[in-house]
């Protein structure tokens, strides 16, 4: 991100869900498709990223969106899904279902700043700074943000995506 471009996180809104969609695309593809795409991978992203499921969730209670704008574009995201408890993990009953950050802002502060604002908007919804998420354990680059955020392992849980599961890290902050 040029040091020139202002970073600003705030609230999802109905005129984000197109790009939330492309941008959810994008970075799941970069991050999962690293073989190429298939019929699987490609059917998985069109039906799970749309601006209708974006628009969805914006409406729906249980959940916050929250977008890092720079110079007037989508870098990245968060949601959160209030009332989900991990019995993994207890203390928690907020997850953090989504922090994607598009590549070109990857290191320079986005993730970290939507964290903390997710983390903020917990706390100021239940009180409690306790959140959980899911990791696939492949992807380093994500656990080691995540730990030096001061997340802990908690135990496993697994994606399912046609015949294929796919380890994940339950990881939980207090």
């Amino acid at each position: 991100m040029p040091r020139s471009t202002r970073l600003h996180i705030r609230p999802a809104i109905a005129a984000d869900a197109p790009a939330l969609a492309a941008l959810s695309i994008q970075v799941w593809l970069s991050t999962y498709a690293t073989e190429g795409v298939n019929e699987l991978l490609a059917r998985y992203v069109l039906d799970e990223f749309t601006p209708a499921a974006f628009a969805a969730r914006m409406n729906d209670s249980d959940n916050a969106l929250l977008v890092a704008e720079a110079g007037g574009h989508l870098a990245g995201y968060a949601q959160l899904r209030f009332g989900a408890p991990q019995e993994l993990f207890p203390a928690a009953s907020t997850e953090l279902c989504t922090l994607y950050v598009q590549e070109p802002f990857t290191r320079s502060g986005v993730g970290s700043a939507l964290l903390l604002e997710a983390r903020a908007t917990v706390r100021s919804r239940t009180g409690s700074d306790a959140l959980w998420l899911t990791v696939n354990v492949r992807n380093r680059r994500a656990c080691a943000f995540y730990e030096k955020h001061g997340f802990t392992r908690k135990g496993t849980a697994w994606f399912t995506l046609g015949d294929g599961r796919h380890e994940n890290h339950v990881l939980g902050v207090s």
